[in-house]
């Protein structure tokens, strides 16, 4: 996972100086101008993806929340601490990703959110 990172932030810097935008959005910050295949929340808290469910906390868990706010569009509060909330947006995410929804994040479900955040799928479309 961390080469695949690792690649994509290559592309990003690339595609970011050939297309002169001056920079990359920061976490939290949604522009609607972002070039395909940019996504447009930058969600850097660790390259780490380990299981994750209710009571996990760290900078893992602030990764999944950051990511699930970009997809699901709704306001995931990235605070580091899967709660309840973390645990109900992970279900809706994994629901509409076609995923069991048990709101816990494993293999499965990083893979299918690292993909629709990547390429900027909204869950509500």
């Amino acid at each position: 996972m961390q080469l695949t990172r690792t690649v994509r932030a290559a592309g990003i810097v690339a595609a970011t100086a050939f297309l002169g935008l001056g920079g990359i959005a920061t976490q939290a910050q949604a522009s609607s101008q972002a070039p395909a295949g940019v996504p447009r929340y930058t969600c850097n808290y660790t390259d780490a993806e380990p299981l994750l469910s209710l009571n996990s906390r760290g900078a893992a868990v602030k990764q999944a929340q950051c990511q699930l706010d970009s997809v699901l569009k709704r306001h995931v509060v990235v605070d580091g601490i899967f709660g309840s909330d973390t645990k109900n947006a992970t279900k809706a995410f994994q629901q509409c990703a076609g995923l069991t929804a048990d709101g816990i994040i494993g293999k499965d479900t990083w893979r299918e959110l690292n993909f629709w955040w990547w390429n900027d799928i909204d869950c509500n479309k």
